[in-house]
């Protein structure tokens, strides 16, 4: 998703519904902001037209009809017939794209777990107003504000716990079986868009960015600064799974990587003259080496930075090919807070590239072509096997790039083939590593954060048991994954890694998460050994 505030065959149709979980991030796309700020005085025939058809439904129809979800749902239809990207957004969704947006939201500062009906404390965010308030993760939410919660919906029980900044809210959890009551002070809470960033030795250093928010660009400046004063002559910058967000901040990351002057991308639509960005300032990274990881998942946003840094042959861009997401929509507000995102404009990378990939089949079949794409690549060696637009694109130092879908990168990864890594998948998919961990947060939160004070202490010394891992396989077996010995003795490791990244991401933070996670990240081996 990409916004700017003022410029404003069986198994592939059953992997279609997979997938839709996966690219709701990127659906919203490149996006513009502007207000309706005019309203035609008289209807047109269409209009006319449409509210006679509304009548005869609610005067006629066999049974009673909510006239404004089907007029939402009409609305939807509608503009999924012009495009897979354009779209319509409830007052309620539009809020909550405003909200991520902004990089912030207010409330009490605790990530909820859910259990069945039941809800858990998942995690006290170390930087919240409830860091110092002895709320831990594990305990189980029993009432706020007096409303028990326990049956209720999950977004029911978080907006109970969200408010005005500066305003009290009575939690009731109960730890260990005794209940506790907390009077907590909301305020408010920041949405890191770079969760993890380090040195990986004493030159490379490396920076995740897993979506483009009105703070992501103050953040990647803070990130760049500090690897800089520790020695960073090489940035690894991660965009794997990143499907977009802020244009701006987007345009702003680009910038601190090229040098002044360089473009960065450029917009034009039938209806909007095209328009060029380019580099104002001096950057704070224009001179040291820089990589860029990207995958299918990295879209929008991202695929506007990777290909400015591709085609300007600022960075090496590795991975695989990106989702193909090259729509600017505009934003509509609506007079009841709801919004329209129409496609206006397509974005171009500088030379002349644009990413998005072709949808005049219509939105299934759409769908359908990127999951067709994903099964091709995953027995591929190479992305350019699949390219279908051989039309050549030239970066400025002249070598040849190529559009019509996505960003090819400079450096393919080819997708994990180890058959032993089928049961670890079936595990996982079952959510077991993270049951698992997430029990143990709930009978030992305290004794783990006395034995390892800090996120330190907690990587260099707690260690996954031998009973941990054989519970998830236990439980596996209980949900019909049939044990794999052979399998498990392979990825025993990976098993425990990611219990252990999940049981540091409840006591400490997102950033103890990956930081564990990345220890067996496969992309990042094969990356650093080429």
């Amino acid at each position: 998703m990409l916004m700017s505030k003022n410029d404003k065959s069986t198994q592939v149709g059953n992997a279609v519904l997979v997938l839709v979980a996966m690219v709701l991030g990127v659906l919203i796309g490149l996006m513009t902001s502007e207000t309706l700020g005019r309203k035609s005085s008289t209807l047109t025939p269409l209009q006319g037209k449409m509210d006679e058809v509304m009548a005869l439904v609610e005067a006629n129809y066999v049974d009673t009809v909510d006239l404004d979800t089907l007029s939402e749902e009409l609305l939807s239809v509608l503009l999924n017939e012009l495009d897979p990207h354009s779209s319509y957004l409830s007052a309620r969704e539009t809020e909550r794209s405003a909200e991520m947006m902004r990089g912030n939201f207010e409330g009490v500062g605790i990530v909820i777990h859910r259990e069945g009906d039941t809800t858990y404390v998942g995690q006290v965010m170390d930087d919240g107003p409830s860091a110092q308030s002895g709320l831990l993760p594990g305990d189980r939410l029993v009432s706020v504000d007096g409303r028990e919660v326990t049956g209720l919906a999950a977004d029911t029980v978080v907006s109970l716990l969200r408010g005005p900044r500066r305003t009290r809210v009575d939690v009731v959890v109960e730890r260990c079986g005794k209940p506790m009551d907390f009077k907590l002070m909301r305020g408010v809470v920041g949405r890191q868009s770079i969760p993890y960033y380090d040195m990986f030795d004493d030159t490379t250093g490396y920076i995740m960015l897993t979506t483009f928010s009105s703070t992501s660009h103050a953040e990647f400046c803070q990130a760049l600064t500090e690897l800089q004063r520790k020695g960073m002559t090489h940035l690894i910058f991660d965009l794997r799974g990143n499907g977009g967000g802020s244009l701006q901040s987007a345009i702003g990351i680009a910038g601190e990587l090229l040098p002044k002057g360089s473009q960065v991308m450029y917009t034009q639509g039938a209806h909007s003259h095209r328009r060029n960005v380019t580099v104002r300032g001096r950057g704070l990274f224009t001179q040291g080496g820089v990589t860029v990881l990207v995958d299918e998942g990295s879209a929008s946003a991202s695929e506007v930075v990777a290909g400015a840094l591709q085609d300007n042959d600022r960075a090496t861009i590795v991975g695989r090919r990106t989702f193909g997401k090259g729509l600017v929509q505009t934003d509509f507000e609506l007079s009841d807070g709801s919004s329209v995102l129409l496609t206006t404009a397509r974005y171009y990378t500088p030379s002349g590239r644009c990413i998005q990939r072709p949808y005049g089949e219509g939105t299934d079949e759409y769908y359908r072509d990127y999951v067709q794409q994903l099964m091709d690549e995953t027995y591929a060696d190479s992305a350019v096997a699949s390219i279908k637009d051989t039309t050549p694109y030239y970066t400025v130092g002249g070598r040849t790039v190529y559009g019509g879908g996505g960003i090819i990168p400079d450096r393919f990864l080819t997708y994990r083939k180890d058959t032993t890594f089928v049961y670890y998948n079936q595990l996982s998919s079952h959510g077991l590593m993270n049951r698992v961990a997430f029990d143990q947060v709930k009978a030992h939160a305290a004794e783990l954060l006395k034995r390892y004070p800090d996120e330190d202490a907690f990587c260099r010394h707690y260690e996954v048991g031998e009973a941990l891992v054989q519970e998830v396989v236990k439980r596996g077996e209980q949900m019909g994954v049939a044990r794999n010995a052979r399998s498990l003795h392979a990825q025993r490791g990976l098993i425990a890694n990611r219990i252990k990244a999940f049981i540091g991401q409840a006591l400490y933070s997102d950033r103890t998460f990956y930081r564990i996670l990345l220890l067996e990240d496969e992309d990042l081996k094969k990356m650093r050994k080429l």
